[in-house]
């Protein structure tokens, strides 16, 4: 009886015959069968809030499920929460936007966000799973060598080399008969380092760990001479920047040299939050002069050379040697952040050279 009365007062209804709005009609009754499923990932930039929102956005529209404006507001609060929690958390950190279709009749999407992260020793974990070696070029630093080489006999040089890697600076200079002690936090490439030192018979003490750790302790004035390459581009402010340097000014005898690579900007070049987040995500973290001068500042350092670190190694390197890796070079002129082939960018890694006072 019910049915009656409903097809009854159905037939009441004007009669649609517009080929148009029967359309529409179809449509609808298709797109409650249409699924969508997927998701985004997003490394955890807090000042890409926008063009991520947007991206998300666009692609909702085009699966038919556009954006509610009430929904929009929500979901940039909650993004902006995940970003912002994920890049404290680790430059490395991604943020994963799930979306499905919800059950019909309705038409809309259903959104999950989650964080997800790693740190930089797992991350270098996957190089050695999936590169070929050397993961950071077949000779040592050129600039270390011949800095080295001016303090004196092998013999009666103790060298700290923080961030050894798989030993590219370690094992050369101890083959040479310099006492080296490595540094390394990637438990892998402290691994293969040990095996290379006990294979070789080397002066080589390896410690695997963060140099920045309270817990980790070096000797005081012990060692002539301490190498940070490709180090500093790890760390995330200038509190580590200084932090590190403290250390290395107690581990160092007096007169003893501290040589380490960073990225600095060019001219009057001042980078943003975006900049310096993106430099991060990089593994390209970068100062202004004036920060690391603040950073050196009251410390018993004198600054002897800044030399950009391209040039150097280009012009040093034996022949062959260079590039040291595919990627190095890209890298060490700052467009690994600014991706640019016909432009010069506003920072560059350099050799900078201290003398414990």
């Amino acid at each position: 009886m019910g049915a009656e009365s409903t097809i009854d007062q159905t037939e009441k209804l004007p009669l649609v015959v517009n080929p148009d709005i029967l359309q529409q009609a179809i449509l609808y009754k298709i797109n409650t069968r249409i699924n969508a499923r997927g998701e985004l990932v997003f490394p955890c930039i807090p000042g890409m809030l926008s063009h991520y929102l947007k991206s998300i956005e666009k692609l909702f529209s085009t699966l038919d499920r556009p954006l509610p404006e009430d929904r929009r507001d929500e979901l940039s609060k909650l993004l902006a929460t995940k970003l912002e929690q994920g890049y404290r958390t680790s430059t490395a950190s991604m943020l994963i936007l799930q979306y499905e279709s919800v059950q019909p009749p309705q038409t809309g999407l259903a959104c999950k966000v989650i964080v997800t992260t790693s740190t930089v020793g797992e991350q270098y974990k996957s190089w050695v799973d999936t590169r070929e070696p050397p993961l950071f070029g077949s000779h040592p630093d050129a600039k270390l060598m011949t800095t080295a080489a001016k303090l004196g006999t092998p013999d009666r040089v103790r060298i700290l080399d923080v961030g050894a890697g798989t030993g590219r600076n370690t094992l050369p200079l101890a083959r040479l008969g310099y006492s080296v002690d490595a540094i390394e936090l990637t438990p892998a490439f402290a691994e293969q380092l040990k095996a290379a030192v006990t294979a070789e018979n080397l002066p080589v003490t390896v410690t695997e760990g963060d140099v920045l750790d309270p817990l980790m302790r070096m000797k005081p004035a012990r060692y002539q001479l301490a190498v940070a390459a490709e180090v500093i581009s790890h760390f995330r402010d200038s509190d580590q920047v200084r932090l590190f340097l403290a250390k290395m000014c107690d581990s160092l005898s007096p007169g003893g040299l501290l040589l380490f690579s960073t990225f600095l900007t060019v001219g009057d070049y001042q980078p943003d939050a975006l900049v310096r987040q993106v430099a991060q995500l990089s593994w390209s973290t970068l100062f202004t002069p004036q920060e690391l001068a603040t950073a050196m500042e009251g410390l018993p350092l004198v600054q002897i050379s800044d030399e950009l670190v391209f040039e150097y190694e280009r012009h040093h390197l034996p022949e062959g040697a260079w590039p040291p890796t595919p990627w190095f070079s890209s890298w060490a002129t700052g467009r690994d952040v600014f991706p640019m082939a016909n432009a010069r960018p506003p920072m560059e890694l350099r050799w900078i050279l201290c003398r414990r006072s």
